[in-house]
């Protein structure tokens, strides 16, 4: 734990910002929810409102210093390791993936493997920021963009096949709402670099307000753009078919 007092202006304000910018997208969402009449989109409320809200209880905490450890580098200085940051993402970004993969219709086999390479992912980007030798750093970091990048063959090249099995209309949507959230994990691992965790190109404060304006697009903006695509789509195949079978039975 870290005292918050140790924080600069900018980074102390920036989290409690953020921590209640995820409480207001919860409700968003939520009240977003309340709309949906089916059962997809019901499916797809819960996992959209638990993604912000997990964020905003994690947020919370590193601006109460507790998500907030120290540790010294080999060259002696002093590291501050936002873990909070870490475990919000091992829980919400698989959580992401889950959303668009349901969206997409996928099995479960390519939606626990797309679970695992994302937990994978983190685990090993939260290496990167906890180790003290810089070496070590870029390795963890390679290691965590590298399942990265088998991630993004996984929602380009796989993912679409199962939306187009549902039609060309939630095949476009699907892959309007992929490219948002690919471009924006895209820029977490060039962040981190450039940031405090990695070259110290830019100061702590910065790094801190371009995380939070990630976060809250692709956990809230995301969120509300999905459900927005749930609700105009007309439900999943298999769940018309089911609706049909029942009218005949009738």
């Amino acid at each position: 734990m870290v005292s918050p007092d140790q924080f600069d202006p900018l980074t102390y304000w920036t989290l409690w910002i953020t921590a209640a910018a995820m409480g207001v997208g919860t409700i968003i969402l939520y009240i977003k929810g309340r709309d949906m009449d089916t059962e997809e989109g019901r499916e797809h409320a819960v996992v959209s409102i638990f993604i912000p809200a997990i964020a905003a209880t994690m947020y919370l905490a590193m601006a109460l210093g507790f998500g907030v450890s120290r540790i010294s580098l080999v060259g002696g200085q002093d590291q501050l390791v936002f873990w909070g940051r870490y475990a919000d993402w091992v829980i919400t970004t698989p959580l992401l993936l889950l959303d668009l993969a349901l969206f997409a219709g996928a099995d479960r086999e390519t939606i626990g493997t797309l679970l695992g390479l994302d937990v994978l992912m983190i685990m090993t980007g939260f290496f990167a920021a906890s180790s003290a030798q810089p070496v070590n750093r870029y390795l963890w970091w390679a290691v965590s963009s590298g399942a990265f990048v088998v991630i993004l063959y996984a929602i380009f090249a796989k993912l679409p096949k199962f939306a187009s099995a549902y039609g060309d209309e939630r095949a476009r949507s699907f892959g309007n709402l992929r490219n948002l959230l690919a471009v924006l994990w895209f820029v977490y691992p060039l962040l981190w670099l450039v940031g405090t965790e990695g070259a110290s190109v830019v100061p702590l404060g910065v790094e801190t307000v371009g995380y939070a304006v990630l976060d809250v697009t692709a956990k809230v903006v995301f969120g509300y753009a999905l459900l927005s695509s749930v609700g105009s789509l007309a439900p999943r195949r298999r769940e018309a078919e089911t609706g049909a079978g029942v009218t005949a039975d009738d």
